[in-house]
């Protein structure tokens, strides 16, 4: 019988996907071999604890959205409504209510101080209002990094909506959230 190694990067993409597929309280040693068709103990080598796979989970769905979302965004800052008109039909997609549904999954499980998920949705959260200081105009008498907090807080909660109460209440609050700002 061949022995095939499988990379790294072949097992993160196998444990997103166990995570996409089955939930973050399905995401198991076990799962991922046998997705993969090999030991636990491989899985193992890479990634030696549970909050190792948890956090490989959240830091590649977070670096695939920022990459989907910088698709959108120009060079220079743009207002939040201008954030929101370009990314929201991007964000707003069954494959990322996937990706927001494992999220939510996530904030939840933070939400009570559960760890290791309050520390990665704290590392999330600072990883993208990081990356959306630069990107966003700051309103006056915001600071930059509070502006990139509003923006964030909108966007989630517009996602977050998507999901309880279904796309059409979100795209309708996403719409009024871009109309009632530009009229002014």
């Amino acid at each position: 019988m061949a022995y095939r190694r499988h990379s790294k990067d072949e097992i993160l993409r196998a444990v997103v996907a166990t995570a996409m597929d089955e939930g973050l309280s399905a995401l198991t040693y076990g799962a991922v071999a046998r997705r993969l068709g090999i030991s636990d103990r491989t899985v193992v080598y890479y990634f030696p604890t549970k909050t190792d796979l948890s956090t490989a989970v959240l830091g590649e769905l977070s670096r695939q959205l920022q990459v989907t979302v910088a698709a959108a965004v120009d060079e220079q800052p743009v207002t939040f409504e201008g954030l929101l008109a370009r990314a929201w039909p991007l964000l707003a997609t069954p494959a990322s209510d996937r990706v927001f549904g494992l999220f939510f999954q996530v904030v939840g499980l933070a939400s009570d101080g559960s760890e290791p998920y309050r520390s990665a949705v704290r590392t999330l959260v600072k990883g993208w209002a990081d990356w959306l200081e630069p990107r966003i105009v700051v309103p006056a008498g915001c600071t930059r990094r509070g502006a990139a907090l509003a923006a964030l807080a909108r966007i989630d909660g517009l996602l977050l909506l998507r999901r309880a109460a279904g796309a059409r209440a979100a795209n309708e609050a996403a719409q009024a959230m871009m109309i009632g700002h530009s009229a002014r």
